[in-house]
């Protein structure tokens, strides 16, 4: 699932570990720490054998860690205290990437869906902010250099009303990264193309921006399948704005009752 939507131009996953990245694109991983382990119990029984100071007392720990360490194959006392994190080592590497092994080799399989795993064995570096960053939130540059802007002839009438609507644009679009407008720029882009995010490998044709000159036009348009955002034209940027909000808000309930 995941390989075919991002191959078709869906959203990323954003949600791999770094470890789980590098253990799928075969980059060597550091080795495992305690407190990577999510099992509470197990942790502080090796935290335990990693504080003790003589071996009597890491001995004692091993032996209250027995039945968790001999599952896993990690269990011996030890001579030399130093030999301690040898058995914490062990046990933590077992834990956090020799038991998941096998379904890590099933995920890998998936990947290879569309060639999506050999690209990211190739290109690591590519594809990181893709699964392992987090979403980044839209800003207003995001969506102003998205756009290409279809102008009438240099020189006309409409040419001007059209310079003037697209500076009032895109100081709604800063306005809207202050927090100062009711809707937000997930909302414009999602008003615009039907996604709330753009792809990691961008939308299939160019975004734009056209214009609404006919007089009644009072509200923004879109074509969400063209990926146009029609912007109507207004004198003033305050009613520039009250328009594109309510046009914006009110999308979802068009149509229904």
């Amino acid at each position: 699932m995941i390989a075919v939507c991002v191959v078709h131009g869906g959203v990323g996953p954003h949600f791999f570990f770094e470890r789980l990245y590098q253990q799928v694109c075969e980059i060597p991983t550091p080795p495992a720490r305690v407190d990577e382990i999510n099992d509470r119990t197990f942790r502080e029984q090796l935290i335990k054998i990693q504080d003790a100071e003589t071996v009597e007392e890491a001995n004692n720990a091993i032996s209250s860690a027995g039945d968790s360490l001999n599952i896993i194959g990690a269990l011996r006392y030890i001579s030399r205290l130093e030999d301690k994190n040898m058995v914490v080592q062990t046990a933590a590497d077992f834990y956090v990437d020799g038991r998941r092994q096998s379904a890590l080799e099933q995920f890998a399989e998936g990947l290879r869906t569309l060639g999506l795993l050999r690209e990211m064995r190739e290109h690591p570096h590519v594809f990181y902010s893709m699964f392992v960053s987090e979403v980044r939130p839209l800003r207003a540059r995001d969506l102003q250099d998205l756009f290409e802007v279809v102008y009438s002839v240099e020189g006309s009438n409409r040419r001007a009303a059209e310079s003037r609507t697209m500076c009032f644009f895109m100081d709604w679009l800063i306005d809207i990264q202050g927090g100062e407008c009711a809707v937000s720029l997930e909302q414009v882009l999602e008003f615009t193309s039907g996604a709330s995010t753009v792809p990691p490998l961008g939308f299939p044709q160019q975004p734009q921006v056209t214009f609404l000159h006919e007089g009644k036009m009072l509200f923004p348009e879109a074509n969400t399948c063209l990926i146009v955002l029609r912007l109507p034209i207004h004198q003033e940027y305050e009613t520039f704005c009250q328009f594109m909000e309510e046009g914006i808000l009110q999308a979802p309930c068009f149509g229904m009752i």
